[in-house]
This record gives C-alpha cells, structure tokens and sequence, in this order.
C-alpha cells in the first residue's frame, strides 16, 4: 500500500489516503458566513481522499473566534452547501469539524451578547485576535 492506494474508513471508500486536516482559515463575514474564496478553496483539495473543514460554530452561543463559520443560519448553510457542492461535484469528500468555543469566546467576535456557554465560570488567560 502506499499513500495514493484506495482506502475503506468506516461506510466510506476513499480514493486514496490522504487526508486534508482542519486549519482555520478565517475566511467567513462577521456573521459567521463563509465566504466564496472557502468553495474555491476547499474545491481544489477535492482530490485529497478527505478533506476536514475548518472548526465551525454549531450555534451563536458557539462562535467566539474572529471570522470563523457557523452551520446556524440560513446563510451560513447555504455558503457550505456551495462548498459541498463544489467538492462533491469533484468526486471529494469532506466532513465539517464542529466547534464551540467555549470560555475562550472573545465578546468582540460573537453576534449575539448573551454570555458564553462553557464548563467554567473562570475567564480564560491570553489574548484573542478580534476584528476592532
């Protein structure tokens, strides 16, 4: 076997073994919305035997990182159904890497102003990169 060898991993039959880890790109709106360089992004990894997306707020109360998706709105939703599209429409695979913040939500990065949801009253240390 070696990297390019077809490989079974669970339901799935990839086209070879190479798998495109998440990196955050910080390529959404403020809102949370990919934007359309994230379709021509992922669309030219689409021959990598998977492609893992970038980490992706499940909720509001998730997102805390400057200009990272959410899969929560309708916008959002149809921004990564162009991505899927576009790397399906390639013969790719790709599954979205679901991430909440946590504590570590800065308030500046978020569009609601309720307070985070995270296992710990105790704020985070360090600094976080907002857009102001």
């Amino acid at each position: 076997m070696d990297l390019f060898s077809p490989l079974n991993l669970g339901d799935y039959s990839l086209p070879n073994r190479i798998v495109m880890a998440p990196m955050t790109r910080s390529r959404a709106d403020a809102q949370g919305v990919p934007s359309p360089l994230s379709a021509e992004y992922y669309g030219l990894r689409a021959d990598a035997g998977l492609l893992l997306t970038e980490g992706t707020a499940p909720s509001a109360a998730g997102l805390g990182y400057a200009r990272t998706p959410g899969i929560y709105s309708p916008e959002q939703i149809e921004q990564w159904r162009a991505v899927t599209d576009g790397v399906h429409g390639k013969g790719g695979r790709i599954f979205l890497q679901i991430m909440h913040v946590g504590r570590i939500a800065h308030a500046g990065n978020r569009t609601i102003a309720d307070v985070p949801v995270c296992p710990s009253p105790v704020r985070a240390e360090g600094q976080m990169w907002t857009d102001s």
